[in-house]
């Protein structure tokens, strides 16, 4: 797979990530609140939030469909901008803010960033 793709891919994977907090937070569900009303683990949900692996796509299009969400929406690579507020309202949406939530948005805003930069080389 060339360089780009992969990059392409990890993004909409981050992108997906997201979205899908930023709902669940303006929904103000928890990621347990989540998996109880799609009888789902919520172990699962934290891993399709945080991209650390890729879920099964019927996983994704039912978080999609609860949270109404346009599933393939998700899968149009935004801007580096746009994908940066979505990560700073989500940010403004928590409500338990730990050091270890702040520690995790100022990584994933820094791996955004990076990323975008590889992608226009």
């Amino acid at each position: 797979m060339e360089k780009d793709n992969e990059l392409e891919i990890e993004l909409l994977n981050i992108q997906i990530g997201c979205i899908l907090r930023l709902a669940r937070l303006k929904e103000g569900l928890s990621q347990t609140d989540l998996a109880v009303l799609l009888d789902y683990n919520s172990t699962m949900i934290g891993r399709v939030e945080r991209f650390e692996n890729i879920s099964a796509w019927d996983k994704v299009f039912s978080i999609s469909k609860q949270l109404n969400i346009d599933f393939c929406n998700l899968f149009v690579l935004r801007n580096k901008d746009e994908l940066l507020s979505i990560v700073e309202e989500s940010f403004k949406f928590e409500v338990k803010l730990t050091q270890e939530k702040k520690d995790y948005y100022s990584f994933l805003k820094k791996t955004i960033v990076t990323k975008y930069n590889l992608l226009a080389k």
